[in-house]
């Protein structure tokens, strides 16, 4: 059986060719080139989400706010719809912000930025699935892959009786955003 080879161009280096179209301002290639196809696979976020945990945003000056770069993050304050009305402070990345040290740490760990770059819809939607199904989680030990932001793992550590939480996630920017979140809510 003869094997077939196929050459599918990795996350980092279509970014980088966004990047580098951006910069250098030329126009498209033809509709039917390969790059541009790949270009057109790279998940990316379409909506501004479902708004199923009530969220908003807080000002630049808040004591939750300390510590980030505020030229490219915003601290998000959601108010989970639970009993206690429990709050979470995310720092998170503003909406086209992404600067060339995250993409050269992409390339680096040959990851993506898809946890880093926003806030997914589908964050909020395991949240939320994560306070209406607490019970499912009481003595258990649970980890997160993949967590970016962590909204679902910060929801299940704050509202659920499970034993451990392991928020974890690929790429470094993202784990030291997860150890300022930890040392914020462990303090």
């Amino acid at each position: 059986m003869e094997a077939t080879s196929s050459t599918t161009p990795r996350a980092s280096t279509l970014r980088w060719e966004i990047l580098r179209r951006a910069l250098l301002r030329r126009p498209p290639q033809q509709p039917d080139d390969p790059s541009r196809i790949g270009i057109s696979r790279i998940s990316r976020k379409t909506s501004q989400g479902f708004n199923m945990i009530p969220h908003h945003l807080v000002d630049g000056h808040d004591e939750h706010f300390s510590g980030s770069d505020r030229s490219r993050d915003a601290c998000i304050c959601y108010t989970l719809p639970v009993e206690s009305a429990s709050k979470l402070y995310l720092t998170q990345r503003v909406d086209n912000h992404a600067n060339l040290n995250d993409f050269e740490i992409c390339n680096r760990y040959d990851i993506d930025n898809t946890g880093l770059v926003c806030h997914w819809p589908s964050e909020d939607i395991l949240a939320f699935f994560c306070i209406s199904h607490a019970d499912m989680f009481r003595s258990k030990k649970v980890i997160e892959l993949g967590s970016g932001y962590g909204l679902a793992g910060l929801v299940i550590a704050a509202v659920t009786d499970a034993l451990e939480v392991v928020i974890s996630d690929g790429n470094p920017q993202v784990v030291d955003y997860g150890r300022f979140l930890a040392s914020r809510y462990s303090a």
